[in-house]
């Protein structure tokens, strides 16, 4: 009997002690603080609701909220369900054993294990491994523009009329401008090409007649040849017209162009697009009708045990390839970006289940990285933002909240000659808004095991920004970093910033003690991004950084409390005052 007691009581403190039941009791307390924490912080002082250190609980704060309702709703339902069906009212207890399910499902799906993943993967912040590329090593350009993706969550979110197309072309130009530090097309593709060609034994070389360049669309929603998408997350029409109209104005002769995704539909709002103002370009899918081309394979040219080893014909021909992928999620890694975007050419078929269960796991998304064939040859990486989506399929999410957006689209491209880079700029973006998602699928280790392993094969560098506001990588911190990222921010916005400046008795610098300094305007409109300089009061510069030129807004900090001198360069224009900065409330 003494025995039989002593091994159970072994099992129940084996059971208490095991890794799930700390877990879930890590989960509950981690989320429940969190919860009393944000109410402590936000109900006095909403605006606090703001600050990065919020914001990043906000996602275990909302998860523990949704599971303990959950669980309470599952509980009530349940004995709801129980008491009508013993009073032989069986419609009412038919219906709350139905929200029974439905509540169990929630807690069943969104359970403390989210909740835990979210404690158990800390961010590791400004901490670059690997060799930075480009013309300007590891430079990332954040191109926002939103007079170019305005849907409003009504109708296609793909359309014409919500999508101007010279806006996209704006923004595509803006960002290779950035990267190469050229003024148009031309210019920036010429010394992207000769960048390229001299890290490639080409040394000189600029772009030559019948070289191809094949351009990767993500179409992985179109199985099946059909007239359009509907609303599901495919290849922006315009963001692929932008692409090729850059090419062609940088003197690319269109048959030299190819463009598609080998192993899906080019839809007819892309290909209509493309083919009425460019007939020569080739459109390439699977399928190979109705105007498109389609594409052999090449075998034996990937080898690795988890997908084929095959390249599509018209990518292993060409000298250039220019990767657009879409900043989608995914079951698994989380993720779904440039380098699963490769996936695309191996030689699939259209329909997933008929290909063997082959699918990329992290060895592969590190291989297409750093293959000769696959990123090897990519020339210019460039993340389609204009429509982030949480999810594989379905409708984008329309909305992001924060600044710049505040409650507009993403419409930006993330756009870089370093391809770890693009993908881990990338990957910070998406963790800010769907963090959920990333923790739902093995955490943020998970989704950024190819960019550790392929940034350590040296294809590249890798490390995320300091925080989700001030977005800055080791060389915004500091430029004498050699191999970091630098995130350039290029906002084709309108401020509230009136050139020339006649008025700068309108416009003042204040702050309110939560770190950043606000930039007052009235009465006067329209473009310019502003320099500003603080300084004390002895004249000694202690910030000179560029303002936020949506929110008129920049974070430094906790600044002693005191009086400031400041100064605002706006192109050949400045103003100048003085700043009572209060004491740091936060």
């Amino acid at each position: 009997m003494l025995k039989i007691f002593n091994v159970n009581l072994f099992n129940r403190i084996q059971y208490l002690f095991s890794e799930k039941v700390v877990q879930k009791t890590i989960a509950f307390f981690v989320g429940l603080g969190t919860l009393i924490w944000f109410l402590i912080r936000v109900i006095p002082k909403p605006q606090r609701a703001t600050y990065p250190c919020m914001q990043a609980s906000a996602p275990i704060m909302s998860s523990f909220i949704i599971w303990m309702l959950s669980a309470v709703g599952m509980l009530k339902t349940w004995r709801k369900a129980k008491m009508n069906f013993a009073s032989s009212k069986y419609l009412y207890a038919f219906l709350f054993a139905m929200a029974c399910i439905s509540f169990s499902i929630i807690f069943l799906v969104r359970n403390s294990s989210e909740i835990y993943a979210m404690f158990e993967s800390p961010v590791i912040v400004n901490a670059p491994i690997g060799i930075a590329k480009g013309i300007f090593p590891g430079r990332v350009a954040w191109v926002y523009n939103p007079n170019a993706a305005k849907w409003d969550g009504i109708g296609n979110y793909w359309v014409a009329g919500v999508n101007p197309q010279a806006e996209y072309n704006k923004s595509f130009t803006a960002g290779i401008n950035s990267l190469s530090g050229g003024s148009n097309d031309s210019e920036s593709w010429d010394k992207i090409f000769k960048w390229f060609n001299l890290n490639h034994n080409r040394q000189g070389s600029g772009y030559q007649t019948g070289d191809k360049i094949a351009v990767k669309i993500n179409q992985n929603n179109s199985a099946t040849s059909a007239a359009n998408c509907g609303n599901v997350s495919n290849a922006n029409p315009q963001s692929c017209f932008a692409c090729v109209q850059s090419l062609v104005n940088a003197g690319v002769p269109q048959g030299d162009i190819w463009i598609g995704d080998p192993s899906r539909a080019v839809t007819d709002n892309i290909f209509n697009a493309i083919h009425t103002a460019f007939p020569n370009v080739h459109v390439v899918d699977y399928f190979g009708n109705n105007g498109r081309v389609t594409t052999t394979n090449i075998a034996n040219v990937f080898p690795n045990n988890d997908v084929y080893p095959n390249e599509s014909a018209c990518f292993y021909n060409a000298r250039y390839i220019i990767n657009m992928p879409l900043l989608k999620g995914h079951e698994g890694q989380g993720i779904t970006f440039g380098s699963k975007n490769f996936y695309g050419i191996n030689g699939l078929k259209p329909v997933w289940s008929d290909n063997g269960g082959k699918h990329p796991g992290s060895s592969a998304l590190t291989n297409y990285m750093t293959n000769a064939n696959f990123g090897g040859k990519t020339i210019l990486w460039v993340m389609d933002a204009m429509y982030p989506n949480r999810n594989l399929d379905g409708t984008p999410q329309s909305k992001w909240m924060e600044a710049p957006f505040n409650g507009r689209p993403a419409s930006s491209f993330i756009m870089s000659l370093d391809g770890v880079a693009e993908e881990s700029v990338s990957l910070d973006f998406f963790y800010q808004h769907y963090a959920d998602e990333i923790n739902a699928n093995g955490g943020l280790s998970n989704a950024e095991a190819y960019l550790h392993n392929a940034a350590t094969a040296n294809a590249g560098v890798h490390e995320h920004w300091n925080n989700n506001s001030n977005r800055q990588y080791s060389k915004n911190i500091n430029p004498n970093v050699v191999n970091g990222i630098e995130l350039v921010n290029v906002f084709l916005i309108s401020t509230g910033i009136h050139l020339p400046l006649e008025e700068a008795e309108s416009v003042k610098l204040f702050s309110n003690g939560d770190g950043y300094l606000q930039l007052s305007v009235t009465d006067i409109s329209t473009i310019g991004r502003l320099k500003l300089e603080l300084f004390d009061k002895k004249g000694s510069v202690l910030i000179s950084k560029t303002i936020d030129s949506v929110s008129n807004k920049l974070y430094v900090g906790h600044l002693q409390s005191g009086t400031y001198l400041y100064k605002v360069y706006s192109q050949n224009n400045s103003f100048s005052g003085k700043i009572i900065i209060p004491t740091y409330i936060y």
